[in-house]
């Protein structure tokens, strides 16, 4: 199982011309062929649903984060279904994530993977630098993470529309 940065599916839905725009896609496509166990933290969710608002009508904002699960196939960690309220940690937590020099964003997402996500083999970020160091699991860009892995079995059908 590996825990998905929003700026993974940022770059997908919204930067086609960003010079990781390719690798980026050539990582979603391998998850999708190959039936990645792949998780995301809520506020990685909410991050995502957040930059997307800008660009979606009002009635539809609301449908945004089942839409970006089932797009991508990812589970929510911790999943809002069973742990409705916001983050799922203590403000003495994300205040220790702070102290090893986190944004306070980053800082939740690391206590949510801790929680939520321990036996997850991977974060996966362009902003691994935000992160290396301050979490018990790996953490990797898609292109660090692709090279790690065999050649697809299967090839993934090109990307829908973006919600």
């Amino acid at each position: 199982m590996i825990v998905l940065d929003a700026d993974v599916l940022i770059v997908d839905l919204a930067y086609p011309n960003d010079p990781n725009y390719a690798v980026n896609r050539r990582f979603l496509d391998y998850l999708a062929a190959n039936g990645t166990d792949c998780r995301i933290t809520t506020q990685g969710l909410l991050e995502v649903v957040g930059k997307r608002s800008y660009n979606t009508p009002v009635a539809a904002i609301t449908k945004l984060p089942t839409i970006l699960l089932v797009r991508y196939c990812l589970k929510p960690v911790p999943d809002p279904a069973t742990t409705p309220e916001y983050a799922g940690c203590s403000f003495d937590e994300v205040v220790a994530q702070i102290a090893q020099q986190m944004s306070l964003g980053d800082a939740v997402m690391a206590v949510q993977v801790a929680k939520f996500a321990p036996t997850a083999t991977a974060l996966v970020t362009w902003n691994a630098k935000h992160f290396r160091g301050k979490l018990a699991a790996p953490v990797l860009t898609p292109d660090e993470w692709l090279q790690q892995q065999s050649p697809p079995t299967v090839q993934s059908p090109p990307p829908g529309p973006t919600p």
